[in-house]
């Protein structure tokens, strides 16, 4: 099977529109971002644009009778964490509503790119007819990939792509649609709610992320430092705090101790509640800002109790819904999948109350477990 291409191009500062991801890296003449190529302004200059292969899917198109039940597996390269509970939730949604089987897994102790791989191979094995998965790294998963792909095995990418559109064309000949944020410019959001928030440039913003390596996180990463150098005066330091909620504090806490001159701290992943309680155990919130990534229950919780200043939300329930029902579109009609981009949605004390009565994912999963 030859599958999609799906070409986000990404262009210099596009502006912000309701805070979703219009702000891209900038990239001169070659493609090298995990989203595409090109962004014009209207000037001449070469458009945003997604390029999209018209490409017959490994199924044939019956047009007079019922689609058939297909098997979707999601992998993910860390199924300890909670952050992936809306997206297994949108996941059986949609496999419910198409009436297909679901299946989730990925390493349960904690961030493992070996072991996804090796959960990756088995899926292959096992021959559904969908793979969703995440790529975090970008030597380890060509092979599976691929194998994947010779076994006419439909594959899309969710919440994390490392690689760029010339990569997936040099490795595999086309380009995997991917569903989730535009993470440089997830991360030019943060930068610039915290800009607008700081009461002063005199200082040091840190960026305390948990995984360093982490393709999306160092995008991240890189968006907060560039909106801040845009925006601010301030100096900015990039701490480790590991995925381990004890070491984590403790180094913040640390750090928050040696470096006087710190006047907010911007998380990068799902770890951000750390940040809270960190400043919380210090006695700090009122002095130094916290805000971040991801919509967990504790982060919610300091961002209502007025520990945190923000969050930012990407989405993951449409991250498993989204290409579910993309693979249904390419299978059963022969519309190729294209990149969905999740967007970057700012959780604040003003939006919080709505926000925690959505996020009661838990119910929702115990209820689908019930009924599905």
């Amino acid at each position: 099977m030859r599958q999609v291409g799906a070409a986000s191009a990404v262009g210099a500062a596009a502006g912000l529109a309701g805070c979703t991801d219009l702000v891209f890296q900038e990239d001169s003449d070659d493609d090298d971002s995990p989203a595409g190529s090109g962004g014009g302004n209207g000037n001449g200059d070469v458009p945003d644009y997604q390029l999209v292969e018209l490409i017959p899917p490994p199924t044939e198109l019956d047009y007079e009778s019922e689609w058939e039940e297909m098997d979707v597996s999601m992998v993910t390269h860390d199924a300890a964490t909670s952050f992936f509970d809306p997206a297994i939730a949108g996941l059986h949604d949609a496999a419910q509503q198409l009436g297909w089987s679901a299946n989730f897994t990925g390493p349960t102790g904690g961030e493992d790119v070996e072991e996804q791989v090796q959960i990756l191979e088995s899926t292959v094995d096992a021959g559904p007819d969908v793979i969703i998965t995440t790529v975090i790294d970008e030597n380890a998963y060509d092979a599976v990939i691929q194998e994947a792909l010779d076994n006419d095995i439909v594959v899309m990418l969710y919440n994390t792509n490392a690689w760029t559109v010339d990569d997936m064309q040099d490795r595999f000949d086309r380009t995997l649609p991917y569903t989730g944020q535009d993470n440089y410019a997830a991360g030019y959001v943060v930068g610039l709610e915290a800009a607008d928030r700081l009461e002063s440039d005199d200082g040091q913003v840190t960026i305390a992320t948990c995984c360093p390596g982490h393709s999306a996180l160092g995008d991240r990463a890189d968006g907060i430092e560039a909106a801040l150098e845009n925006e601010t005066d301030v100096s900015t330091e990039v701490l480790d705090i590991t995925d381990d909620s004890n070491e984590g504090i403790t180094r913040l806490e640390d750090h928050i101790t040696a470096e006087e001159d710190v006047i907010a701290i911007l998380g990068t992943d799902a770890y951000t509640w750390f940040i809270a309680e960190a400043l919380e155990a210090q006695g700090v919130e009122d002095e130094i800002m916290g805000g971040g990534f991801d919509l967990e229950e504790p982060t919610m919780e300091a961002i209502e109790n007025g520990i945190m200043e923000f969050t930012i939300g990407q989405d993951p329930y449409s991250q498993g819904y989204v290409p579910t029902m993309l693979a249904w579109l390419y299978m059963e009609r022969g519309i190729p999948p294209k990149d969905y981009r999740t967007g970057a949605e700012v959780i604040d004390q003003e939006n919080i109350d709505f926000a925690l009565e959505r996020d009661d994912w838990s119910t929702l999963m115990s209820w689908q477990d019930d009924n599905y």
